[in-house]
């Protein structure tokens, strides 16, 4: 079946004309770059996400984004020949999943869930390519899109682990080189001082870039599937073995000089680059000897099937990659701040209402449409309320933030728990003097409380499609009477009926 907009005409001059089959493969080349560059702008908000983590010089996990994008484009150009020849059919079935795919992407954006979007973007921007260009076309050419997630933050997974096999191979060298040194988790104290392996010092990135360099080396030589993986696996073992000797090193130089050594004192990271180097030398040493796979037979020279692209396969790959960024430009579904109610009455049922004091409580939620506090009391109990309103959502603005605290930076938390009534959630504290303090705390989405954070914001997502909801986080807080908080959990109990007798369930 001929592609729409290609003859059979024009496949006769590609077939005499050389020139003509190397534009044929050049225009092919540069359709998928231009797919690719054009996902990445029209999801700028995961794209500026990413650049972001790219740009992040203090854990510097993933600063090598920017060239793995460049060397995904550049592979685009490479493997240019061994689709030259692949007939174009337009694949109506995959723009549907990119559509379908977009309103996740939606969904988990505005949910606030970085890693979701970011991990949706190479899958999209291969969908495309997949409609616009057919299947047969992305079975030769899915490697370059799929190298772009060593430039996505799903590595994070593993950096615990390897932070602990980094910790145990350390104690073991320096068992082995006679060097006292006392460990506790992640942390290990020499006489002359202490040394911490934190999550930069996990060897995440030098995996992660000693990994890209082994795919891309068993790409460009073309080997086997088992060739390949052998490559991975030994490009990631001397990784790990660079780290572990790294900091190994790192210790013996605290160790002889008393802490004052270069590497402990001012800076170590690019000692680590250094290193990382010298054992890419010894990967390539070593696959160099690899005995040669048996070369594949080369493919005779033929005129393509089909032209670079077809108007309908352009048609597709563009609206499966438009749909999103255009829903997300034309309904922004934000309540505008004078229209924010007021989740803490002015009165409660048996409570009298008093004037707030700003003191040593201070929630940090950012971004945040609104604040409202109160404060309440009755008999001899005083109670502080406090809630933080989002008209809308999305990725930089989102209730459920690591930033984001209840306890704020002037309270000490000694302990987090269900608090047994409700939604709320219990956090026990101490402020600067020493006093204890009882704080509930639960979520809202609209008129339905919320205890779980990442329920509430994937059905924030889910109905910002359709509408605006309204998100907010509402907490009272409380002070025990001395070492006992039973009293002041009576309070909170109290109150917080009575709220939700005031405002609704």
């Amino acid at each position: 079946m001929a592609t729409p907009g290609w003859s059979s005409t024009d496949a006769t001059t590609l077939a005499l004309d050389p020139r003509a089959i190397a534009r044929n493969r050049t225009l092919r080349a540069l359709g998928s770059m231009a797919l690719l560059v054009l996902g990445f702008l029209l999801f700028w908000p995961t794209t500026a996400a990413l650049i972001e983590q790219w740009e992040d010089t203090v854990r510097r996990s993933y600063t090598h984004g920017y060239l793995i994008v460049a060397m995904s484009l550049w592979m685009l150009w490479w493997n240019r020949a061994a689709w030259s020849q692949v007939e174009i059919r337009p694949s109506v079935l995959a723009c549907s999943g990119v559509l379908a795919a977009s309103v996740v992407w939606l969904i988990v954006y505005r949910a606030g869930i970085r890693i979701g979007h970011e991990a949706l973007l190479p899958v999209m921007i291969f969908g495309a390519f997949v409609a616009g260009y057919g299947l047969q076309a992305a079975r030769r050419n899915w490697l370059p899109f799929a190298f772009l997630y060593f430039a996505i933050p799903l590595w994070d997974a593993i950096n615990p682990l390897l932070q602990s096999l980094s910790t145990f191979a350390v104690r073991m060298l320096l068992r082995t080189a006679g060097i006292p040194a006392f460990f506790s988790g992640n942390t290990f104290t020499l006489p002359a001082g202490s040394l911490e392996i934190a999550g930069g010092c996990s060897g995440l990135h030098f995996l992660i870039v000693g990994i890209a360099i082994a795919v891309l080396y068993g790409e460009l030589n073309r080997d086997p599937w088992w060739t390949r993986v052998k490559l991975v696996v030994l490009a990631a073992v001397l990784a790990m073995l660079t780290n572990w000797i790294r900091i190994f090193i790192i210790a013996v130089a605290a160790h002889v000089t008393d802490m004052q050594h270069y590497l402990v004192t001012k800076e170590h990271y690019s000692f680590g680059w250094v290193m990382f180097v010298g054992t890419m030398v010894i990967f390539f040493l070593i696959v160099r000897r690899w005995p040669a796979p048996p070369e594949a037979q080369a493919q005779a020279q033929s005129a393509p099937k089909s032209g670079p692209l077809s108007w309908r396969g352009a048609a597709l790959a563009l609206i499966s990659l438009l749909v999103a960024p255009v829903w997300l430009l034309a309904d922004r579904n934000t309540i505008p701040k004078d229209q924010l109610p007021r989740l803490l009455p002015a009165t409660l049922e048996g409570w009298s209402a008093d004037q707030v004091r700003h003191d040593d409580w201070q929630p940090v939620f950012e971004a945040a449409d609104m604040i409202q506090r109160a404060r309440y009391s009755r008999a001899d109990h005083s109670v502080e309320g406090y809630a933080a309103l989002y008209g809308d959502q999305h990725q930089g603005k989102e209730l459920v933030a690591f930033n984001n605290s209840i306890s704020g930076e002037t309270l000490n938390v000694r302990r987090r728990g269900r608090a047994g009534h409700g939604p709320w959630m219990e956090v026990e504290a101490t402020d600067s003097s020493g006093a204890r303090w009882l704080v509930w705390s639960a979520y809202r989405l609209d008129e339905v409380w919320h205890d779980d954070d990442l329920t509430l914001q994937i059905q924030y997502g889910v109905r910002s499609l359709v509408s605006a909801p309204l998100s907010a986080v509402v907490a009272f807080r409380t002070r025990c009477q001395g070492e006992d908080c039973s009293a002041a959990r009576d309070t909170l109990r109290d109150v917080t009926t009575s709220l939700a007798a005031s405002v609704g369930n």
